[in-house]
Parts: structure tokens; C-alpha cells; sequence
């Protein structure tokens, strides 16, 4: 491994413009999404962060927006369902995707229900199976997410992770929000670095890297990435450690 002091502390805070993930990055993974919480120390320093970069900080998640923004200071723009619904921009797809998602949650309902532990993620414009803590239900969790695709038809893919089929719109991912970021102030014109820890931060990592800046991945997931680092606990030493330089 890097020595990943060294590398983050040749970072300034000046010229660069930092994205994370939310979930398995800023925050531990949970049996449930709806269980996932930001540590305090880490929500301070995410906000003493974005406030010496002069604002240039985002999350980029895969989730539903109203389940990230309560952890994080108002200020902190952040870009939900992999980039799907970014600040700012409206989408008039958004009422046809919710209505093609809704008929089919009460079947996955039942289903996720035969399998105790196993999680459905309502995310309006999407859905995802979870079977973390119920690790057995993973064929019957991959079948049901490629049965719902082939429901959906075209417009929609299946989104894997660590023990989570996701099914999301087609023509968005956490790359695409990260460039989009990076042309309006106070991201224009700084070098990225991207957080992420699963396959949906690929996208993400690799936009960074287009750009001129840095990849860091996390956890167990070999991600093409220029640092690697344990998780979000030794992120937020890291963070710590520089925001006190």
C-alpha cells in the first residue's frame, strides 16, 4: 500500500474539489440503508472540509436524496441515484419512472418477506434487493432483479454490489455527475478526488482521473484506483489529520 499520509497531504485544498460516495465510504455499510448513520466527528469534518475548499465538495450516491441530505450541512450539494437526480436540473422523466417502478414493489415486498433479512430499497426512480444480512437469499434476490428488468424493458439496467442488485434508469452514473460538477463554481477549474468503495463508483473514479485528479478507492473491492485506503475510518483519520495542517 501507498503511503497514503504522504500522498493526501501533497493535496491543495486550494485546487482540488473532493466527491464522495456516501454508504461503505463516509459511512460504515449496514444490514439495512435505512440504518446506515454518519458519524459525528466525520459530519464536522466533512463541513470543515467543503468550508476551506470554498464550497468544492459533493456526494455523489446512489441513494435517495432524503436519506443523505439530514446527515450532512445544508450547504453540501449532493447528487442522489447515481447522478439521476442532480441539484438543480429538472428531469421530466421523473413522474414516468416512478410510476413503472410502483406496481411492481408489492411482489418484491412479498418475496423479500419469505426471506428474513433480505431488504427492499423503495428509491422512487429505482429500487434495489439487499440480502447482507440474510446472505442464503442471493440467487433469489438476483432472479428477482432480473425479472423486474426484463418487466421494465429498455430505458432501465441492474446496478450489482456488494450484496445488492439494483435496478436504475439507463444514461446516468456517478461519472456523469462528477463532470457535471466540475463545470459550474466552485468546482470549475480545481482537480477532483473521487471517494468511492463499490463497482457504482467506477464511473466516478474514473472521471476523476479523465480530469487530471485522483482515485481513491476503499474497502476490500480491488477498484482501479491511485490510493487505497481500509475504509471510512481511516478516511477520516486522514481527514482529521489534514484539516489540522
Amino acid at each position: 500500500m501507498k503511503d497514503n499520509v504522504r500522498e493526501f497531504g501533497s493535496l491543495d485544498l486550494d485546487r482540488h474539489a473532493f466527491f464522495f460516495d456516501f454508504d461503505g465510504t463516509l459511512a460504515e455499510i449496514a444490514p439495512r440503508p435505512q440504518d446506515v448513520t454518519l458519524g459525528e466527528v466525520m459530519r464536522q469534518n466533512i463541513t470543515r472540509l467543503s468550508l476551506r475548499t470554498g464550497g468544492a465538495v459533493a456526494i455523489i450516491t446512489g441513494r435517495n436524496r432524503a436519506e443523505i441530505t439530514p446527515h450532512l450541512d445544508s450547504e453540501i450539494p449532493v447528487a442522489a441515484l447515481h447522478g439521476v437526480d442532480f441539484p438543480g436540473r429538472a428531469d421530466v422523466a421523473v413522474a414516468d419512472r416512478i410510476n413503472a417502478i410502483r406496481p411492481l414493489l408489492p411482489p418484491l415486498a412479498r418475496l423479500v418477506v419469505r426471506h428474513p433479512g433480505a431488504v427492499l430499497e423503495d428509491k422512487g426512480q429505482g429500487l434495489a434487493l439487499h440480502w447482507r444480512a440474510a446472505p442464503s437469499a442471493e440467487g433469489a434476490m438476483v432472479e428477482a432483479a432480473h425479472e423486474t428488468l426484463a418487466t421494465l424493458g429498455a430505458g432501465w439496467q441492474i446496478q450489482p454490489g456488494k450484496c445488492v442488485a439494483e435496478i436504475r434508469p439507463v444514461g446516468d452514473d456517478k461519472g456523469g455527475a462528477l463532470r457535471r460538477f466540475m463545470t459550474i463554481d466552485p468546482f470549475l477549474g480545481r482537480r477532483p478526488v473521487a471517494f468511492g468503495d463499490d463497482l457504482n463508483d467506477l464511473p466516478m473514479l474514473a472521471a476523476a482521473r479523465s480530469a487530471g485528479g485522483l482515485a481513491v478507492a476503499l474497502g476490500e473491492r480491488d477498484l482501479p484506483a491511485d490510493i487505497r485506503l481500509s475504509g471510512p475510518a481511516e478516511l477520516g483519520d486522514w481527514l482529521e489529520r489534514r484539516l489540522e495542517a
